[in-house]
């Protein structure tokens, strides 16, 4: 009977050294805005383990406590409790050898072995394992017991905790109990995408917000006028004839190119720089455009919005030329395109107010052919595919695999596309039909 009671204690303590194994892992690597979530979703567990973080320092040491207590008394009652079961076998299966004489020492080694194993995989790492895996759930399922333990041992728990404080201030740390870390992008993005709020406003908050985690890791390419669309002007034009292509394209800046067209960007001219030499000489409107222009700010097609960014207000510029790796011009990138990719669509008392899609019936409509596949998935609930394309015009042409006609149709999934405008060798405008 007193063997019986002897292994039970031995398999409580192993559970119990397990225990505060799992808690002292669980709380470090829990994430608290998920923990913060739980709770506010009604989870008392999680509110009392959020509550736990805030004071980290303090449950560490109760969690070391309970695991030095778990494993001195484990010690002291698994070692001579194994061993006293496997001496006499050891004796009854040595009997008449050599080495009969020391089955004593063989049982303390081999109870040694045992022991120190069941405390390792089932008391040490079986535990921070799941914990690690699994922090929030264990984090919660701990949060009671745990605290029931640090109630009981507070007035020890709480000298280790002022202990250890006093000893990292001998080395010069001098971090406060309870420290956290930032919160990572991850896990804003993953508050904002589990956000319940229904208000419209909040939804709109919590679009642009994950927008502009999104906007800084994207390519410039993604948000550029492509070549083109792009509207250009000849060094050899005169201040007369920016105001007549001012008033057709409602553009307040222009790349000016030489003989060579839009491989040859010379400067950028803006609207603001000609109406003040407009002031200045009234009269005057036979000056060209080279002579009021700025230098044009070239960079690669390939960097990063975030860093683009950061390089047009740093130079004090409204217009970057991108450029491909042959040299040539792939498009343009302005400050107005980069805060539409955060804000939204933005309009002035300059742009037409042209939707890229409108409906004709419930299941008919006319689509700009350069809309961004994206938006048109968004728009009409689509699923085209994302390839080396970046609009509806782009995925057609590579389906087709040849330059379309108006009156060229293709069917895809549920929806059938028809060619119904362009502009050259240009898609302009599409049917598409929901099938």
């Amino acid at each position: 009977m007193e063997t019986t009671l002897r292994l039970v204690s031995v398999a409580v303590l192993v559970i119990l050294n397990g225990f505060f194994v799992a808690a002292e892992f669980a709380l470090v690597s829990a994430r608290g805005t998920r923990l913060e979530q739980m709770a506010l979703a009604g989870s008392r567990q999680a509110r009392l383990a959020s509550s736990m973080q805030g004071d980290l320092d303090r449950y560490l040491a109760a969690c070391q406590l309970g695991i030095t207590l778990a494993s001195l008394a484990l010690g002291a009652v698994a070692e001579p409790t194994i061993g006293g079961l496997i001496e006499p076998l050891l004796e009854h299966v040595l009997d008449s050898t050599p080495i009969r004489a020391i089955s004593g020492t063989l049982g303390v080694i081999l109870a040694f072995m045992i022991v120190t194993t069941l405390h390792i995989v089932l008391g040490e790492q079986a535990p921070k394992v799941f914990a690690i895996r699994s922090p929030e759930q264990v984090s919660k399922l701990a949060a009671y017991p745990l605290e029931l333990f640090n109630k009981i041992f507070a007035i020890f728990i709480l000298f280790l905790d002022w202990l250890t404080a006093r000893t990292l201030r001998l080395f010069g740390v001098n971090d406060p109990p309870g420290h956290h870390s930032s919160p990572t992008l991850e896990d804003i993005r993953m508050m904002l995408n589990t956000s319940t709020s229904h208000d419209a406003s909040e939804k709109d908050a919590r679009e642009m917000i994950i927008n502009v985690f999104d906007f800084a890791e994207r390519g410039a390419y993604q948000v550029m006028v492509p070549r083109p669309q792009v509207s250009t002007i000849r060094d050899t034009a005169t201040t007369s004839e920016f105001l007549e292509l001012f008033a057709q394209t409602g553009h307040t800046r222009f790349p000016v190119v030489g003989e060579r067209g839009v491989d040859d960007v010379r400067g950028v001219i803006s609207a603001k720089d000609v109406l003040i030499h407009l002031r200045d000489a009234p009269s005057d409107r036979a000056t060209t455009v080279s002579a009021l222009m700025r230098p044009a700010f070239f960079v690669p097609e390939t960097k990063r919005i975030g860093k683009l960014l950061n390089e047009m207000r740093r130079k004090h510029t409204r217009m970057a030329i991108l450029v491909d790796e042959y040299g040539g011009m792939a498009g343009i990138a302005t400050m107005e395109n980069m805060v539409e990719e955060v804000m939204g669509e933005l309009q002035d008392e300059l742009d037409r107010d042209v939707d890229d899609v409108r409906p004709i019936n419930d299941t008919t409509f006319v689509v700009d052919a350069q809309m961004r596949i994206d938006e048109f998935n968004t728009e009409l609930h689509a699923s085209l595919p994302e390839g080396d394309y970046e609009t509806v015009a782009g995925f057609l042409l590579q389906q087709w695999g040849y330059l379309p006609q108006p009156g060229d149709s293709f069917v895809f999934n549920d929806l059938r596309f028809v060619v119904t405008q362009m502009i050259g060798p240009r898609i302009e405008q599409l049917e598409v039909r929901k099938l």
